[in-house]
């Protein structure tokens, strides 16, 4: 089954253009030639391998491709009587039996209306076709859950030997592809700007927090190698890896994350505090003098100051010296202005996402079914979009078949006060520096007069700048498309590799515009720059960005939007899988797990995380490792 779906997938999947076949075969013959080694592999590539900028598909995406081979592999190669297995408790096997009746009814009642397959189903949050894109996560949890277990092996050692060693690879491959993020935009010790990193999630288009949970997941197991004894190599490894993991985390200026990580530190470190209570005070006064000296004197004072407690901290506990580095890390971030600025406004914006959340519940219907079983897996972005309270219509967009022509239509967003947040085509593109471009597109307008938004930016996701943009005109209401041409200087985009993106957004009270056929050409005959500028294959090539308002696309709380998919049903299953974990992990030697999952439920306090599958699939992939952790003691 599973190959007659991964051959089916690759025959429609822009692969044109990309690395994605290569990865695909050389997985393929890593998995032939040993297939657990899935379990080392898949946890370094799901957060990394993210084509959608380039590709525009964001339903069917490079990562299912790739569980595909993994399920494929895997199950072929599972033995029919597997020998002495671990097994997981009891409650975590109940509450893994009602997620997947959850899911399988939330997956039904989030497809209602029937979407019929149009040409809008899989490329638009707003579809019903949502809920196949949500329910990725979970079902692909589910098909590997036999797998895991048989790649984990008696004694676990599959997960300490390949698990974990991939979730290393792939925080160490997050956290680079953060850090060069910071360092093309906003610079790496820029903490005044309000740039924040999205690194290698395009799912972030529309806010979130994938990266934040990411973070929580992956940097408390961190842990794990610090403190292995015997292996000198693994403990070198962590200690170069935990100042880069923990800038690029640092450097998302999230509360809930730093929230989350100052939960998972205690977690780790409590039990030495405890045994030595003086460290507690002494660890104290180091952080106090390392803001002191930061204040006084800047980051030379507060690098020196730090080596020498260092020193000190390393021959009494490698947890503690990991802690005090985790903690003072947060003494520059802490003094940078953004970081000010978040702090000053917790009372407002706490006030702000309560608001948020009474109105999700407000826009639930009140039927005893939809307490049971939820309003459907991917619903809240429709429902938001008809049914929020402040009757805003945020922006949209959609493709449209007008006879044997496909075109674009890009609707403005309405609020009560102003034009609020566009919505933004984009399609990167390469460009040469101090050179004319003519720009070309076609624009029909059967509403109320608007404008159209294009240009050339310096973009990685979010945040554009050194923009160039074309005069704008107002389009007036015509039956008929007009043709609009402008000639354009790059300046400086392009010099300094920085990646670019075209983009398109309407702006205007109820304002509709139709496009189509958009070129941009070297001046005055070059080649064609933008691929797919007539729409006939879609969203291809083609993603989306809302940069500002993220209300209308995440609930902003896991529980919540466990509630709201899957209702009281979900959350019960949720909350039994993550208390057998818990009471599994509650040995001194368990503490990174615990903490991680912890962190990973602090930072779910204030954003959803499961509206991303990847986030899914990995965040329980790793609840059921935990769950096998006292089943196999050696």
């Amino acid at each position: 089954m599973f190959s007659v779906l991964f051959a089916a997938s690759l025959s429609v999947y822009p692969l044109a253009g990309n690395y994605l076949l290569v990865v695909l075969v050389a997985y393929a013959l890593l998995l032939l030639w040993r297939p657990t080694l899935w379990l080392l592999a898949m946890p370094a590539l799901l957060p990394v391998l993210d084509l959608a900028p380039q590709t525009g598909w964001f339903f069917l995406e490079e990562i299912d491709l790739l569980l595909m081979l993994t399920a494929m592999f895997a199950y072929w190669n599972l033995p029919t009587q597997p020998a002495d297995m671990p097994e997981w408790p009891l409650l975590f096997r109940c509450g893994a039996i009602l997620l997947a009746v959850a899911c399988a009814i939330g997956l039904w009642r989030g497809l209602q209306p029937w979407p019929g397959f149009g040409v809008n189903t899989f490329n638009n949050y707003l579809s019903p076709g949502n809920a196949l894109r949500t329910v990725k996560g979970w079902l692909w949890a589910f098909i590997l859950a036999a797998p895991l277990k048989h790649a984990a092996g008696p004694q676990l050692k599959g997960l300490r030997g390949l698990l974990m060693p991939g979730m290393m690879l792939g925080l160490l491959l997050v956290s680079a592809t953060a850090i060069r993020e910071r360092m093309q935009f906003p610079g790496l010790l820029n903490f005044a700007s309000d740039y924040r990193i999205t690194g290698p999630f395009s799912a972030m288009h529309t806010g979130g927090a994938a990266l934040d949970g990411y973070f929580a997941l992956a940097l408390p197991l961190l842990a794990v190698w610090l403190v292995d004894r015997g292996a000198p190599a693994r403990n070198i490894g962590a200690t170069a890896l935990l100042p880069l993991a923990l800038y690029a985390a640092l450097a998302t200026f999230s509360r809930g994350l730093y929230l989350g990580l100052l939960t998972a530190v205690v977690i780790l470190t409590l039990p030495s505090l405890l045994k030595r209570p003086a460290l507690m005070v002494a660890g104290g006064v180091a952080l106090a003098a390392l803001d002191g000296a930061f204040r006084v004197a800047g980051y030379r004072a507060f690098g020196l100051l730090l080596l020498i407690f260092s020193a000190l901290t390393a021959r009494l506990s490698r947890t503690l010296l990991a802690g005090l580095l985790v903690l003072s890390a947060a003494v520059p971030v802490y003094h940078g202005y953004y970081v000010g600025e978040r702090f000053s406004t917790i009372a407002g914006d706490w006030q702000h996402r309560l608001r948020h959340w009474r109105q999700v519940l407000g826009m639930m219907n009140g039927a005893l079914s939809t307490a049971v079983f939820g309003m459907g897996l991917g619903s809240f972005p429709a429902t938001y979009f008809w049914h929020n309270p402040q009757r805003e219509l945020p922006p949209s967009y959609q493709f449209v078949d007008d006879g044997s022509n496909r075109h674009l239509r890009l609707a403005a967003g309405e609020y009560a006060a102003g034009y609020g947040e566009l919505l933004r085509m984009l399609q990167a593109v390469t460009l040469r520096p101090h050179t004319r471009y003519l720009l070309s597109v076609e624009v029909r307008n059967f509403g109320k007069p608007g404008f159209l938004h294009i240009g050339l930016c310096q973009r990685h996701l979010l945040y554009p700048q050194s923009c160039v943009a074309t005069p704008l005109r107002q389009i007036s209401s015509a039956p008929d498309w007009g043709l609009y041409q402008y000639t354009i200087d790059s300046g400086l985009l392009g010099a300094d590799k920085l990646p670019v993106k075209l983009e398109m957004a309407a702006e205007g009270q109820r304002v509709v515009l139709d496009i189509d056929n958009i070129s941009l050409r070297a001046f005055p005959d070059g080649a064609e720059l933008l691929r797919n500028g007539s729409f006939e294959d879609a969203n291809r090539h083609w993603f989306f960005s809302s940069d500002r308002n993220h209300l209308p696309w995440h609930i902003k709380n896991l529980a919540l939007n466990l509630y709201f998919e899957l209702g009281s049903l979900g959350l019960i299953a949720y909350g039994m899988m993550m208390l057998s974990a818990v009471s599994a992990l509650l040995q001194p030697r368990d503490a990174p797990w615990l903490a991680a999952l912890v962190a990973f439920q602090v930072v779910g306090l204030f954003d959803s995380l499961i509206d991303v599958p990847r986030i899914t699939l990995l965040s329980t992939l790793l609840l059921c490792a935990a769950n096998l952790q006292t089943k196999a003691r050696p």
